[in-house]
């Protein structure tokens, strides 16, 4: 757990930013918000569910993954669009293995110890875990229910986390289905 430490403080930080009152981009004078960003030459795509963008200056370039932060288009560009409920998606690719193996729920869910899982679910190529604490530490405000997903695309282990205002619906149950287009459209947008 303490080599996400930095993902969770660089969520912290942008979270912040996105929520002040910064201006447009926060310093520049345009922010860089992209639909879609191809990692890894092309082996996995980040696209949030509708009405969600990549923040594309949060994209942190590490020698053994890509961290990518996502929000609503609304929030990030400050333009008119699809509302969508706030939400704070971090997205964490792994460098590439052959042959790596689909994570378990069981495991994700170990990884996050102390923190109790709430429900565990393994899908056909995806694993879920909703956590009962955690949330307000990546969001200031946040509800500490969280969801945190794991998959494989291209051999690649890619990340998800999904925050919230508290009290928000995408904290509950309904943050499975969110979480769950969050992988589908990784997965669609990703070449196979």
């Amino acid at each position: 757990m303490r080599a996400l430490r930095p993902i969770w403080l660089a969520a912290l930080l942008w979270s912040l930013a996105a929520c002040g009152d910064l201006g447009p981009g926060g310093t520049s004078d345009e922010p860089n918000v992209v639909k879609a960003l191809a990692l890894y030459d092309g082996d996995v795509v980040v696209r949030g569910p509708r009405g969600y963008c990549v923040d594309a200056d949060s994209v942190r370039r590490q020698p053994s993954n890509r961290l990518v932060l996502l929000g609503s288009c609304e929030s990030l560009s400050g333009e008119p669009g699809v509302t969508v409920p706030p939400a704070l998606i971090v997205v964490n690719v792994a460098d590439k293995q052959p042959g790596r193996a689909q994570p378990t729920a069981a495991t994700i869910a170990a990884s996050a110890a102390p923190k109790k899982p709430l429900a565990a679910i393994d899908t056909d190529g995806l694993a879920l875990v909703h956590l009962d604490a955690g949330g307000e530490l990546a969001l200031p405000g946040g509800d500490p229910r969280y969801w945190r997903g794991g998959m494989v695309i291209n051999d690649h282990f890619v990340s998800l986390a999904v925050y919230t205002p508290r009290g928000s619906t995408l904290a509950g149950t309904s943050g499975r289905r969110f979480i769950t287009d969050l992988a589908r459209a990784l997965r669609s947008a990703s070449a196979q």
